[in-house]
Order: structure tokens, then C-alpha cells, then sequence
């Protein structure tokens, strides 16, 4: 009878984008007869990702919003729409299918705004959510999470239904819902994908790389791999961007798993000897070298090897290690918790020189999230230009040259 809906956007306007949505069927007792939810690939920056808590990490492998527009209208045909602020979701939902050329019926006209009729069920309450929750007793375990804040839309909806009579007060619309004429487009186009689904993917890279293929032949291909290994650890970070970059490179290169260990541990070594080059390995730079070899998949002996005098145990890597230097310019990207002011006072404070847009002569970005979309971010990866988040931002200015 109803299709509970929620969506988590970039924005507030017209222009934003839905990035995760969710539906729950509901029949006219109030029990949840179905559930359905996605994240949803805006191709743009996820706008205040503090507030709704979705990473690109797990965005950027999911469907765009023509893959399951069809799917959505599938769940919501024939039902009475209900949101907690039903204009919203339904005006962000009509601006997406409007991109695609489609136009959907008036929601609103139709529909169950929980947060509109909390005004009589729920007098003493706010409005928000939240505040409709605590006064009704409800938990809402994950506040902005679609799928979340629809069942928490669905306890309310229920406490509404059992707090009337055997007739809902808007029974009348389940009649007309179904005569409503919607567009028709084809489901099934794109398999949904759930928050948290991309929060292994940067370290686990070196596993999805082909077991079995012939030795690199020569060390131009190790060094194209590993120059872009070195930026892609300049964070200490392997950012699921970065993981499927050097999982591609592998692939062009010729470079399956063994070779990319083996790599690896040259790679460390490197770094070992530069530790040790002063006689003396401080405490920070052995939790720094135990960092490095986690990312790359070697086992915790490693490093304790590497540090060892002597020979070296299979070739040394040496000429990758990636430095900013004093003048270097930087661009920041995305919507930060605190302001960009704040970020580029700390990077000039540096020493470094803040840029509006990249370019080739962009030597780092900063980003609110290091898989960040945005069309700056995009530009960067094109140019082989590192891309960071602001949590490394401390480690990566320590290494100023």
C-alpha cells in the first residue's frame, strides 16, 4: 500500500545530485512488507560528507542514477509515497528523472509527509526527524542513513496509522496512486550497491592482482610502478582510487603478484636504508616503515630484515621516495568540515602555494575525501598528481624539502 522512501544528496538545490536512496514497502497494518536500497554514483563531489557520512571510496563503484531509475519507479508504481519532508525527497527525485527526460507525477499531491502530519500526531514535537523519533519512542540508529531513516519513517507512519481508527485519514489516495501514470524504463540494469562496500578496497590492491604471468622483463616497467606506488603512499594511505590505478598499471606493465611482492620488498628496503643512513632508526621512523609494509601486503618480519646490516636480500629500490618542496603548488578540493580558508592557511603556513584549479604544474591535491569525484580530483589522477586527504595532511608537510 505505501513506498517509504528517504534520499541522502550532494545538496539542497535542484542542481544536487541523489547519492544513496532507499524504499520500504509498507502495507496498511504499518508492517514493512519489503525493503530496497542503493548507493547512487553522482560522477561529481559528494558535497557535505560530514553530515551524511557517505565515503567516494564506496560511491565510485556504484550504479548512476539512469541504471536504476527504472528499478525505483518499479517500487514506487501503485503505492502512496511516504517521507519524512516528502517535498524534498520528491523534488530532488523529479529533478533526477528530469535529467533522464522523464517526468514523475506530483508526489506531493498524493503522498504522506510523516513530517507534516507530525503537526497532529505528534503536537509537542519538532519537526526533524530526530526530534519526531524521541518523541515517539523510536530508534533511529543511523541518522542520514537512507535505509535507516526510512524504517524510522516507517515506525512513525505506523504509530500514525494505529493512532486513527480502521480507516486511515488519507485511505482515499491509495485508489488514485494507482491510476497515476508513470514512465516506463527498463530494471534491472545494475546490481545495488550498500555503504561500506568499497572500505577494503585500497588495501587489499596487491590481492587482485593476476597470480600467474610471465616476470617483468625489464626495470622501465618496475619503475613506472613503482613511481606511482611511491605517490599513491605519500599519505600512507592507498586510497580505493589508488589501489584500482596501480592494479591497472600492473596489468599494462606485465607485473603479476609475485614480481609486485618482490617490488615491494625492494621498496621498503629503500626506505629502510634511508632510516638507517644516520646510524641511528628512531621509533617513529620503525612505526613508519611497519606502516608502509601493511599497505603493501608484507609480513611484519619485513621490516625488522630490512633494518638488518648487511647485503640486501634481493634488489634495492632507490630514486622513487616523492617530496613537496618549499613553493610547490597545491589544490584543495571538496567540501572540508572546517573551512578551505583553514586548509590553505596551514599549506601556505608550510610554505607551499595554494592554486584554484589544476594544472600540470599542480604537484599535490588536498581533498575533503582522498576518492573524491570532483571534477578537480579527476584532473589530477589524469596528470598522475597525488591526491590526499586532509587526515595525512601533517605526515606529507613533515616531509617538505
Amino acid at each position: 500500500m505505501y513506498a517509504v522512501l528517504d534520499v541522502e544528496t550532494t545538496g539542497l538545490f535542484n542542481k544536487d545530485r541523489v547519492i544513496e536512496i532507499a524504499i520500504a514497502h509498507v502495507d496498511g497494518d504499518g508492517r514493512v512488507t519489503g525493503r530496497w536500497e542503493t548507493l547512487v554514483n553522482p560522477k561529481r563531489d559528494l558535497g557535505p560528507q560530514e553530515l551524511h557520512g557517505i565515503r567516494s571510496a564506496d560511491v565510485r563503484k556504484a550504479p548512476t542514477f539512469d541504471q536504476v531509475a527504472g528499478e525505483i519507479l518499479h517500487r514506487l508504481r501503485g503505492r502512496i509515497p511516504v517521507a519524512h519532508n516528502l517535498a524534498f525527497d520528491s523534488r530532488l527525485l523529479a529533478h533526477e528523472y528530469l535529467r533522464l527526460g522523464q517526468e514523475l507525477p506530483n508526489l506531493l499531491d498524493l503522498g504522506v509527509c510523516t513530517m507534516q502530519w507530525a503537526n497532529y500526531f505528534l503536537p509537542e514535537s519538532g519537526r526533524s526527524l530526530r526530534d519526531c523519533c524521541l518523541a515517539a519512542g523510536i530508534a533511529n540508529e543511523r541518522p542520514h542513513a537512507a535505509m535507516s531513516d526510512v524504517l524510522a519513517t516507517a515506525e512513525l507512519l505506523a504509530l500514525y496509522l494505529n493512532s486513527m481508527g480502521p480507516e486511515a485519514l488519507w485511505a482515499d489516495r491509495a485508489a488514485l496512486v494507482r491510476e497515476l501514470r508513470w514512465p516506463t524504463l527498463p530494471t534491472g540494469l545494475a546490481k545495488p550497491v550498500c555503504r561500506g562496500a568499497g572500505a577494503n578496497e585500497g588495501t587489499d590492491f596487491l590481492a587482485r592482482l593476476v597470480d600467474h604471468i610471465p616476470r617483468v622483463p625489464d626495470p622501465p616497467q618496475a619503475d613506472t610502478y613503482l613511481s606511482l606506488l611511491d605517490r599513491a603512499l605519500l599519505d600512507r594511505h592507498v586510497s580505493a582510487a589508488e589501489s584500482d590505478a596501480l592494479v591497472e598499471a600492473a596489468a599494462r606493465l606485465g607485473i603479476g603478484r609475485p614480481t609486485a611482492l618482490e617490488l615491494h620488498g625492494g621498496y621498503l628496503r629503500a626506505l629502510a636504508a634511508v632510516a638507517l643512513a644516520d646510524g641511528e632508526v628512531t621509533e617513529e621512523e620503525r612505526q613508519d616503515l611497519h606502516r608502509v609494509a601493511a599497505l603493501l601486503s608484507l609480513p611484519t618480519h619485513a621490516v625488522g630484515a630490512a633494518l638488518q646490516p648487511g647485503p640486501a636480500d634481493g634488489p634495492l629500490t632507490t630514486g622513487h621516495e616523492f617530496h613537496l618542496a618549499s613553493g610547490d603548488l597545491v589544490v584543495l578540493t571538496g567540501s572540508f568540515a572546517e573551512s578551505k580558508q583553514h586548509w590553505a592557511d596551514r599549506l601556505e603556513a608550510a610554505g607551499l602555494k595554494v592554486a584554484p584549479n589544476v594544472t600540470k604544474k599542480t604537484v599535490l591535491v588536498v581533498a575533503a575525501d582522498p576518492d573524491s569525484m570532483s571534477g578537480k580530483a579527476a584532473k589530477a589522477r589524469q596528470y598522475d598528481i597525488p591526491v590526499i586527504g586532509t587526515e595525512s595532511l601533517d605526515l606529507v608537510l613533515a616531509r617538505i624539502r
